[in-house]
């Protein structure tokens, strides 16, 4: 598998670009701002326009700090996703439509607008009245989850990419997808995913010192996060198993939360701590010995990056991309097709038998796995995009960093 990113490569901090930039999205998470952070300080001027301060379903307060944000005039609504492995799931739908009208107030010399729905729509409809005022398209998408969009958005998609400049990619799947579209190499770039650094545990790691594996489980506790086959491995397992002893820690929420309980008829002590601010997952990820992930449908699973920062090895499902990926088998994690029970009760299996000793060495390669995921490094990469976008400002191409980042489909595997 050829990864994205290295743990050796120097990094560059470019000069400002002389650029008014405006960034269109729906609402930002802590890591967004992070990197925004820091892709100011690379700009001329930057100005962050938002659909909704937070959607409904996520419980963090929205915190932007000294970020130039403004809420649009957005209509939201609610439709629920139907995926063919059986799981369902509400969406939330924004129509920003004062986008044009903002995009005419603040009149940026480029926009970045994230996915291919209506916001972006409407900044390639503002493109028409300021032609040139380049577009490009912020995709965080999965195979797995966009070949199963309903026709309005497919149909949404062909017409948006002959009218968007460039297109960035968040990993392999989401390259492959663009690709698939008909959208040529020249006007893909490399704009990975940041991480939330607040969660990670930076200390020292230790192992089942005490006998006892601790098994880590982070996120809503949804069917699309994989649960139901989760519990139900976990069961299997505890049957031919009694004399070991396995914690597993619940950090979050969600409608499936109960079938954790299930699990004490087997003799796995359940840890169910609710909702976590940062320091409780701190806490949280310097006490696992493992990180399930058994995602049925994920984009990228920003989890397993918090895990792999922090020194814990991953159980995780090849349906999210920062599995496909970042994984190496038996070196940071043990992986699996979440609906392939063999695959399933193997992985588990495999993580369960790792020795303390197997898990410390595995805990240093997690760490280098992440290693180029920075800030910094995502917001280079967005003025790899403006310099191509505007030739004036630069060489028209992207930088000899963007370059050894790219993807070689050809090399690597699927």
């Amino acid at each position: 598998m050829t990864s994205l990113v290295s743990a050796h490569e120097p990094m560059t901090t470019p000069a400002i670009l002389p650029a008014r930039v405006v960034f269109l999205t729906n609402y930002l998470r802590p890591c967004h701002v992070a990197v925004l952070r820091a892709f100011r300080e690379r700009v001329r001027e930057l100005m962050v326009l938002l659909s909704t301060p937070m959607e409904a379903d996520r419980s963090w307060v929205p915190t932007w700090g000294d970020l130039p944000v403004c809420v649009q005039r957005n209509w939201t609504w609610t439709r629920t996703w139907r995926h063919s492995s059986g799981f369902r799931e509400d969406n939330f739908i924004h129509i920003p439509y004062d986008t044009i009208a903002q995009l005419r107030r603040w009149q940026p010399d480029i926009v970045f607008s994230a996915e291919l729905g209506m916001r972006t729509l409407f900044a390639s409809l503002y493109r028409m009245l300021s032609w040139r005022t380049p577009v490009v398209s912020i995709c965080n998408m999965s195979e797995r989850i966009e070949n199963e969009r309903g026709f309005g958005r497919r149909l949404l998609r062909r017409l948006l990419k002959r009218r968007i400049n460039y297109f960035t990619y968040n990993g392999p799947s989401c390259l492959r997808y663009l690709r698939h579209l008909g959208i040529r190499d020249d006007r893909l770039f490399y704009y990975p995913y940041y991480y939330d650094s607040d969660k990670v545990y930076r200390g020292q790691k230790e192992f089942s010192r005490d006998g006892v594996t601790r098994i880590l489980f982070v996120g809503n506790a949804n069917p699309r996060k994989g649960i139901e086959p989760m519990v139900a491995a976990l069961s299997r397992w505890s049957q031919g198993h009694r004399d070991r002893s396995v914690r597993l820690i619940v950090c979050g929420r969600g409608p499936l939360m109960d079938q954790f309980d299930s699990l004490s008829s087997y003799g796995i002590q359940v840890d169910r701590r609710g909702d976590c601010d940062d320091a409780a997952l701190r806490e949280a990820y310097r006490e696992a010995d493992v990180l399930w992930f058994p995602t049925l449908a994920d984009e990228w699973g920003l989890v397993a990056i918090e895990a792999w920062g922090s020194g814990v090895p991953v159980l995780g499902s090849r349906y999210a991309q920062s599995i496909e990926e970042l994984g190496l088998e038996g070196e940071n994690g043990w992986f699996f097709c979440t609906d392939n029970r063999d695959e399933l009760d193997t992985s588990l299996s495999r993580a369960l038998e790792a020795t303390p000793e197997r898990l410390q060495a595995m805990s240093e390669r997690c760490r280098r796995t992440i290693a180029r995921f920075t800030a910094d490094f995502a917001a280079d990469r967005l003025c790899d995009v403006i310099r191509a976008a505007i030739p004036s400002l630069g060489t028209g191409q992207p930088s000899p960093e963007a370059r050894r980042f790219q993807i070689n489909l050809d090399e690597s595997e699927p």
